[in-house]
């Protein structure tokens, strides 16, 4: 009868030698290498990148102190956030003023006319335009901040058209255009 080894080979007969002379029993350490090892593993620090991605992923801090630190940083972003106004951006150097600006629209029908934009938030009712004037002319003049500004007329408040005298139009985002006008930055002695 065959050996349970004798079906593998040679290799596999020195193999079941050498299991077989090995004590299977467990070995026991001293205490002091123990602490002597966890010791040597404490005082071999991580890193600070390794140290946060445990702290993220495994995180030790109550809902309360999360709730905490997340108003605090909410509150940290929205006082050092940079201040850009709505529609038009300071350029350096320049002080802060607005210009006149004047915009005529042709609408010999229209009962009414009224301006909107980036400088009044897109207000539905928008800026009332003056007239109309000879030949259907309607006029408005707006003091705006230096910038790049985005407008629209609204005729009878009902329909929305761009400035045909515009030098720009760009998309609106829904099909439609809007009139681009550029205000120059006014340098102030």
């Amino acid at each position: 009868m065959k050996t349970e080894h004798e079906d593998l080979g040679p290799d596999a007969e020195r193999f079941g030698r050498i299991i077989e002379a090995l004590d299977r029993r467990p070995v026991r350490l001293p205490a002091r290498m123990r602490a002597a090892v966890m010791a040597r593993i404490r005082a071999e620090r991580s890193s600070a990148w390794a140290r946060t991605w445990t702290w993220l992923a495994e995180p030790r801090l109550s809902p309360l102190a999360a709730g905490v630190a997340l108003a605090a940083g909410i509150v940290a972003l929205l006082l050092f956030r940079p201040q850009v106004q709505t529609g038009s951006r300071e350029l350096a150097g320049a002080r802060s003023v607005t210009v006149a600006v004047r915009l005529v629209f042709l609408a010999p029908q229209a009962a009414r006319v009224a301006v909107t934009g980036d400088f009044v938030k897109w207000d539905p009712t928008g800026i009332p335009l003056v007239g109309p004037h000879e030949n259907g002319v309607w006029s408005v003049e707006l003091q705006l901040p230096p910038g790049l500004h985005h407008y629209i007329f609204i005729i009878d408040g009902t329909e929305w058209r761009p400035d045909p005298n515009a030098a720009s139009q760009v998309d609106d985002g829904f099909g439609q255009k809007n009139s681009v006008l550029l205000v120059p930055v006014q340098k102030v002695s």
